[in-house]
């Protein structure tokens, strides 16, 4: 019983890997209350299982051609989704620091309704003193703290060394933080109107 399994579910990556939606279906159907279980066990928000479980199986379509030499196929899915998950973690962290980056940067606390024309300045400044980094310093830069990837990710998309990725990343930081130190005189009449308002 468990072998004609076996050779059913082989022969749906079969038809798969050929383009055939219909097997592309059977497999969605078969595996996605189990997937958007585990997801949701470990993001506990709704929208953001269904993503990642949208997200595995938008994966899966794309790497179909490869399908046929796996073995397990439960075990592909659920790796695909936990390295989805993680990544997500990952970047909700980078984004985390970099919020704090930035407040503490500029002092800013929570938002008020206030403060958003200084916060949209700040905004502006950052992406301009970004702007003005060196091309691989920049695309370092955005590739962490815009897209949350890893130094050894960036390197391989970049094609570099991890060693140089973290060079660029601490060269833009000190470009950028030299570029926000010279206009942070001008955020301050800003902050000192809407104080005595």
């Amino acid at each position: 019983m468990q072998r004609e399994s076996i050779n059913y579910e082989r022969a749906l990556l079969q038809e798969l890997a050929n383009g055939q939606e219909a097997a592309f279906r059977t497999l969605f159907h078969t595996y996605f209350d189990n997937l958007y279980a585990a997801a949701f066990a470990y993001t506990k928000v709704h929208e953001q299982a269904e993503d990642v479980v949208q997200q595995v199986f938008l994966t899966l379509w794309e790497k179909r051609q490869t399908l046929p030499s796996v073995d397990n196929l439960e075990n592909y899915l659920f790796i695909i989704a936990r390295n989805l998950i993680l990544g997500q973690f990952r970047k909700q962290v980078t984004h985390e620091k970099h919020i704090t980056y930035l407040r503490e940067l500029f002092g800013a606390g929570d938002s008020l309704p206030d403060e958003i024309l200084i916060s949209r300045q700040q905004r502006d400044l950052l992406e301009e003193a970004v702007r003005r980094l060196p091309p691989k310093q920049q695309e370092a830069y955005r590739l962490s703290r815009e897209k949350g990837l890893s130094h050894e990710e960036i390197g391989r998309a970049m094609n570099i060394s991890k060693t140089t990725v973290k060079e660029h990343i601490s060269n833009a930081l000190k470009s950028i933080r030299a570029f926000l130190d010279g206009y942070a005189l001008q955020l301050y009449p800003f902050i000192l109107i809407w104080l005595i308002k």
